[in-house]
């Protein structure tokens, strides 16, 4: 939907555009007033009233003149003759005037507008001859608001509940003002309305939001919109939370020694409001002498001495909370320098050492290498020759176990055959060609030579005289 003043300046053309369509068709123009439809006025302010003259050529324009309804009737507000004059009365003397009066315009400028002003006025043209021609406009007195920002009631305090930050208010406003935050924190926006004996009312827009430290400093914006502003009314607000002290301990390195001179550690606390309170104590011990507590700084006037490691806290305050950091000091005997050159000259004198080591190892190798005796092998074994006849060819050989001879037979006659051969061996006899056992059709000889053959497969003939000779 366009605006009021543009919906006006539209209607003057249109009403232009026929004007001179009527000229043309006819022949014969007219006198014609043109006047916005409606115009809005701001309290206090002045308002103009436009008024175009279309008079043509034929027609002569003997007067132009301003009116307003009221209840008891019309009244004349201001006149303009082109022989006579500008007429204005006296109540509108001092605040309304002819803007550029002429054949062609009869706008007027009122000034200071109130309330009173609201109402119907009318634009009139005479002319000679054809009279009277008039048109009408509506004044709406629009009260620009009074625009401010109201601070919550209670601090804002970081990690507490939903607070009211702070409270946007157009007040006495006509019509009523449209009120917004912008904001790109997680809040809340409450709206109230409040009319006014006036006529006018107050609207005000709470920002409810639950408060943050990471976001101190940074900003809300009230935007108001209203006809009787040319643009959007802009008001930052800077959020304020309040919260207890964030601290560091600087000044400590880690590479205190004995004898340093000229230490210190500074308590730097972060904190809103500012603190008000620091205190530096020693947890293990007593502050040793030569220690100096000046602010938030623990000094030593004095070179370190050992007796100085140990736990330091530093306390901070203020309005909100009392918070405390903790420093454990340790003292060396050398400084980290002087350790990092101990550590490289250690490191290279092992390094030698083992350098040494491994070339005596090699050397006494070397030397022992030369010096050995050459082996000797009076330890040699001596391969004597079997006393026993190896068996007969693979050709040669008889079946294994003869048949109709049981296998409890066959290790009966081995066990007896190597008996008789430890005896033999014992007693240096020569070994004998019968042996009790199952009757055999064979030869003694065959019979004797296929035993031997039989109980050396089954292996009973094996008898082992000593592992380092040969056997029987």
């Amino acid at each position: 939907m366009l605006p009021s003043h543009q919906r006006s300046y539209l209607g003057q053309q249109g009403k232009l555009a026929l004007f001179h369509l009527l000229c043309s068709i006819t022949g014969v123009c007219a006198s014609q007033v043109v006047v916005p439809e409606r115009v809005n006025a701001v309290l206090g302010k002045n308002v103009t009233l436009q008024c175009k003259v279309e008079v043509g050529s034929n027609l002569t324009l003997t007067q132009s003149s301003w009116e307003r309804r009221l209840p008891s009737g019309s009244v004349t507000v201001a006149v303009y003759n082109p022989q006579y004059g500008i007429s204005i009365p006296p109540e509108y003397i001092h605040r309304l005037y002819f803007r550029s009066p002429s054949s062609h315009d009869a706008t007027i400028v009122l000034g200071n507008v109130g309330y009173a002003d609201v109402g119907i006025y009318t634009c009139k043209v005479a002319t000679f001859p054809l009279g009277n021609t008039q048109d009408s406009t509506t004044v709406n007195v629009l009260v620009e608001p009074k625009v401010y920002i109201s601070a919550g009631s209670s601090a804002l305090i970081d990690g507490g509940n939903d607070t009211v930050v702070a409270t946007c208010i157009a007040e006495r406003a006509r019509p009523p003002a449209e009120v917004s935050w912008e904001s790109n924190l997680f809040g809340q926006s409450e709206v109230q309305l409040f009319d006014e004996a006036n006529g006018t009312t107050s609207t005000q827009v709470s920002y409810l939001w639950q408060p943050t430290r990471h976001v101190q400093g940074h900003a809300l914006t009230c935007v108001v919109r209203h006809p009787a502003l040319q643009s959007d009314f802009r008001i930052p607000y800077q959020l304020n939370v309040q919260f207890a002290p964030d601290i560091s301990v600087v000044g400590y390195d880690g590479d205190w020694y004995i004898g340093r001179e000229h230490v210190q550690m500074t308590c730097k606390a972060n904190a809103n409001p500012p603190p008000n309170h620091f205190r530096w104590i020693r947890l293990d011990s007593e502050m040793q002498e030569g220690v100096e507590i000046m602010n938030s700084t623990l000094l030593f006037l004095r070179p370190l001495q050992r007796n100085d490691s140990g736990v330091y806290r530093c306390e901070v305050a203020n309005e909100i909370n009392l918070r405390s950091q903790d420093v454990r000091i340790l003292i060396q005997d050398q400084s980290q320098a002087e350790r990092s050159n101990s550590i490289v000259v250690a490191g290279a004198v092992m390094g030698a050492v083992l350098v040494l080591v491994l070339i005596a190892v090699f050397v006494i190798v070397i030397l022992t290498a030369r010096k050995a005796p050459p082996p000797s092998f009076t330890d040699k074994v001596i391969d004597l020759p079997p006393t026993h006849k190896p068996p007969p060819p693979y050709s040669e050989r008889v079946p294994a176990v003869p048949l109709g001879v049981h296998a409890s037979q066959v290790a009966w006659l081995c066990q007896t055959r190597m008996a008789d051969r430890r005896h033999e061996l014992t007693d240096g006899q020569q070994p004998r060609t019968t042996r009790p056992g199952p009757p055999s059709t064979r030869s003694p000889t065959q019979q004797q030579s296929h035993l031997q053959w039989v109980c050396h497969q089954s292996g009973t003939d094996r008898v082992y005289i000593n592992h380092r000779e040969h056997y029987v």
